[in-house]
């Protein structure tokens, strides 16, 4: 069993990560639960807090401006506490910043507020990052199940394709009984794995940003039969295809994943 401070072992593809695996009984059953740091949300968790805490410091000291003024500050005491939560809003802000309002003080010095460099310190080092996953998939190991976890965001990239009204889009689907929606809804994630499968035969140098991208450009492809006299009286044309002139990109692509021989298609039987 992993320590939080042990992280996962060489070799491993998420090598350096600390993780601690345990079970527990959670809804109704033994879970296995994995805690693990991520550096990239403790990064925008920090991000996150210091421009809040960056406002409310702004805030304050043109408070304490106002208050410099003759005649100036809440009218009651509950008019200041009300104030100062509002000050103090937000997650974890009330953990770091302290503000006091002491009505009896005049000018400024009814304003005092400081940063707790303590409970910033420990927001920074052992809140900051943590991740929980709950699963039952018990004989997985810890790398296969943070690398399901992140895989996550390819699924919901793929509920976002089948969204798009410009590519593989499941919707509008004009059926009503379950038979055709099983097999409308069959058919558009057919489409959606063969787009799949073209792009993953395209070369790295010639990756495009995204499916719909690469649906685009393979758009504006267009490949024709041509067919020519045999030259001979009776002699059935030769059929011959040609690929239009595109740009150099256009044309690399379609090699790529294309095989450079006629491609099939059906016909009636006359060429």
């Amino acid at each position: 069993m992993e320590t939080p401070d042990s992280p996962l072992p060489e070799g491993n593809r998420l090598e350096g990560i600390p993780a601690l695996r345990l079970t527990h009984q959670i809804w109704g059953a033994e879970r296995t639960v994995v805690l693990f740091v991520s550096e990239q949300l403790r990064d925008g968790q920090i991000r996150g807090l210091q421009q809040h805490l960056e406002k409310r410091l702004a805030a304050l000291a043109e408070w304490k401006e106002q208050l410099a003024q003759p005649r100036s500050g809440p009218r009651s005491k509950a008019s200041a506490v009300k104030l100062v939560n509002r000050m103090l809003s937000g997650q974890y802000i009330r953990d770091v910043l302290h503000v006091e309002y002491h009505p009896r003080r005049r000018g400024s010095a009814r304003l005092e507020y400081w940063i707790d460099a303590d409970a910033l310190s420990r927001l920074h080092n052992e809140v900051f990052g943590k991740r929980i996953v709950v699963t039952n998939r018990d004989q997985w190991t810890t790398e296969e199940i943070l690398l399901a976890y992140r895989g996550q965001s390819h699924v919901e990239a793929v509920f976002r394709q089948c969204k798009d009204d410009q590519h593989l889009a499941v919707r509008p689907q004009y059926h009503w009984t379950d038979q055709k929606i099983h097999v409308h809804a069959f058919i558009c994630l057919l489409g959606l794995l063969l787009a799949r499968t073209v792009e993953h035969s395209v070369p790295d140098h010639l990756r495009q940003r995204s499916l719909p991208a690469l649906l685009d450009t393979l758009a504006n492809v267009r490949l024709a039969m041509v067919l020519q006299p045999s030259g001979r009286k009776g002699g059935r044309p030769r059929a011959e295809w040609q690929l239009e002139t595109a740009d150099h990109t256009t044309t690399e692509l379609f090699h790529a994943i294309v095989p450079r021989r006629p491609p099939f298609v059906y016909t009636d039987g006359s060429v």
